[in-house]
């Protein structure tokens, strides 16, 4: 096909189908691999070249892990360390074991069965990341755990690779040349440290120095693949050698403007190496073989999600973080199509055999995000069904004095800064609070004989909220850092409790009617409180008297609490349409034009009231800025009123103004 012509097609396919999976609310993972099937050789044959997208695909993994790197840090890191390393281990070598012994009950010879352990205890970092991102989890409890396992799988591929020539019978590992990859590896490493520590930060001054866009540019870029090229020539992956060189840059003063370079570039290179991957996928050996294909697929979703779970909870953490952690690992990762075709190359692995394989591991990936999605209800049902010794492990810090010691007490869920304000506003109050926090390593800091009450546990749990004494509480304080968390907290809080008062905080504005809907007594929007500060801080860039900024202030306050809290007319306030009430209010500044009906009379002669139910608005008169308008006051040609109405209520005022007759 021509060139402009595979173009052309290329692109209308990916609008309508990325359209239409917006429109479904489809994860655009999958929507890019969808469209990686149908443009590719076992597709409509759009693009065949599979070396050139190869290529951009492994770009893409290198820009994504290393703006991952960008908003993580080497103190964050250090203190993952157990994770990297036993959660890792756990993790990879349960799930090989497992899967080799499933392999053998299947009758695989036993080097066959073991490449098969080795590729499927990878899993795939690009994936699980970009949900994590999309989310904003990254820096949540399970998104540190993931994280840390996932740079263990991408350290071990290096031994899996070493053992590979054994399994197929071509060779033997030469232990002579192992002390000297070892220094290379110690003195690619001991370079990395000191361009960290010295040269990187010291250039980076300089370049942002002269203050040009592009050269920046260039040298956040060139950083990546040095760093990445560097830790290849180690025998380590460009993926984390990428990572480690988002790690150095994060720890300097340019982090946030060499992320904001980089993401346009990592959004389209990610979005071309997840086309890459669905290009793989020969829809006709999934037809041909279903049985065996959807026999993979369940054997790896299921293994690795019980692997997963298991190696969390070797880890300490709660029942909900293993859950997320297992259904997150359920998939097969990029660098297992490495050993896949390794073991392909040497005939450890059969044709056939790979293809089945392949289709399986590809559709893994393209459930990830639904997988990832259903587990927060998996949690729910679990806490349900099992019963809570089974499923609540034993805290790895004491639990708080007994809950019978607090009465009409604040229960705050969740301690991040948010729930360190409220924690010491009660201080200072002299009001007993008692603390949920779901990491063991802020119990343990934060707690003390002079602050006793901090439970570790997760909140959605019914057991955790009654400990913590919600049925004697007279408040409760949401304000974890996991979103799908918050709703699941308030129902089961209501069920306990139908007379503590429920203050939740959430991210977005939409989100606030359903939780109220569920129990809460008031949300707090990020988004809409956020709004409220800049609108007025820009107020007084203009130098408007500070009482007219306090009453616009208080009116958009008062607009709040009709939106985010309960009332008595809450039945009313429910009827009323949300969008329309927040998104269709809009202040409005109408000038008094000459020979207009208004020049001349005055506000009481108006009567804006009884007339057009206006009752709230300003006058800004010449050269005065912004007073409270006085019923007696003139208008004259000039002076402008400024109103907080719908577009349509503007609509049947603005004739008064304008010189046009009603």
């Amino acid at each position: 096909m021509e060139f402009m012509l595979a173009g052309v097609c290329f692109i209308l396919l990916s609008v309508i189908l990325l359209y239409l999976g917006q429109r479904f609310r489809l994860p655009s993972i999958v929507s890019f691999l969808v469209i990686g099937m149908l443009v590719g050789p076992f597709g409509f044959a759009i693009i065949t070249d599979q070396g050139v997208i190869d290529t951009l695909g492994e770009i893409g993994i290198i820009l994504l892990l290393f703006t991952i790197g960008l908003e993580f840090s080497f103190q964050k890191l250090l203190r993952s360390w157990r994770t990297v390393i036993i959660g890792g281990v756990v993790q990879v070598c349960v799930t090989i074991v497992a899967i080799t012994l499933i392999s053998r009950i299947l009758l695989m010879p036993f080097n066959e069965a073991l490449i098969f352990g080795f590729i499927v205890s990878l899993s795939s970092t690009a994936i699980v990341m970009k949900i994590l991102q999309e989310k904003g989890e990254v820096d949540t409890l399970q998104g540190r755990t993931l994280l840390g396992i996932l740079i263990f799988q991408d350290l071990a591929i290096i031994p899996m690779m070493l053992v590979l020539p054994l399994l197929a019978g071509s060779g033997s590992i030469d232990l002579s040349t192992l002390p000297p990859q070892v220094g290379k590896v110690a003195f690619i490493i001991l370079v990395i440290v000191v361009m960290a520590r010295w040269i990187i930060p010291a250039f980076l001054f300089r370049v942002a120095r002269e203050k040009n866009r592009e050269l920046f540019l260039i040298t956040i870029a060139g950083i990546c693949i040095v760093i990445a090229y560097l830790t290849n020539e180690a025998g380590l992956s460009f993926t984390l050698g990428a990572f480690i060189g988002g790690l150095i840059i994060g720890e300097s003063d340019y982090n946030i403007d060499a992320l904001s370079h980089i993401i346009p570039f990592r959004d389209v290179f990610a979005a071309i190496f997840f086309l890459s991957i669905g290009m793989l996928l020969d829809t006709r050996t999934v037809v041909a073989n279903y049985e065996y294909v959807t026999l993979i697929v369940v054997v790896i979703i299921v293994v690795k999600i019980l692997t997963g779970a298991f190696s969390a909870a070797v880890l300490g953490m709660p029942t909900r973080i293993c859950v997320i952690t297992g259904f997150a690992l359920c998939q097969i990762g990029e660098f297992s199509f490495v050993l896949a075709k390794t073991g392909l190359d040497s005939t450890l692995i059969p044709v056939g055999v790979y293809q089945v394989f392949l289709a399986g591991a590809i559709i893994t990936m393209a459930l990830t995000p639904f997988t990832m999605n259903a587990a927060p209800g998996f949690v729910d049902l679990l806490y349900r069904v099992v019963p809570q010794r089974f499923v609540n492990k034993k805290e790895p810090v004491n639990n708080a004095p007994p809950e019978e010691e607090l009465t009409n007490h604040i229960v705050i869920a969740g301690y991040g800064i948010s729930g360190k304000c409220v924690a010491q506003a009660a201080t200072i109050a002299g009001i007993p609070y008692m603390v949920i926090e779901l990491n063991p390593e802020i119990i343990q800091t934060e707690r003390s004989r002079f602050r006793p009450y901090f439970i570790f546990g997760d909140a959605v749990q019914r057991e955790v909220l009654e400990h913590a004494g919600i049925q004697r509480a007279r408040t409760l304080v949401v304000v974890v850092s996991e979103e799908e968390a918050i709703p699941r907290i308030i129902h089961t809080a209501r069920q306990i409790s139908p007379t503590v008062h429920i203050l939740a905080r959430t991210r977005h504005v939409r989100d606030a009617r359903y939780l109220l809907e569920l129990g809460a007594d008031e949300v707090i929007s990020e988004e809409f409180e956020a709004a409220l500060e800049i609108f007025s801080r820009a107020l007084t860039k203009y130098e408007l008297p500070d009482t007219e900024i306090a009453r616009i202030i208080e009116r958009s306050k008062s607009m709040r609490n009709t939106l985010f809290s309960k009332s008595t007319d809450l039945v009313h306030a429910a009827t009323r349409n949300f969008e329309t009430l927040f998104k269709a209010t809009h202040v409005h500044a109408i000038r008094v034009e000459p020979g207009s009906v208004a020049e001349g009379k005055t506000l009481a002669e108006l009567d804006l009231k009884n007339r057009f139910g206006i009752s709230d608005f300003g006058l800004r008169k010449g050269a005065a800025n912004l007073v409270h308008p006085d019923e007696t006051a003139r208008l004259v040609a000039g002076d402008t009123l400024v109103f907080f109405i719908t577009d349509q209520k503007a609509g049947e005022i603005i004739s008064l103004f304008t010189g046009t007759p009603l």
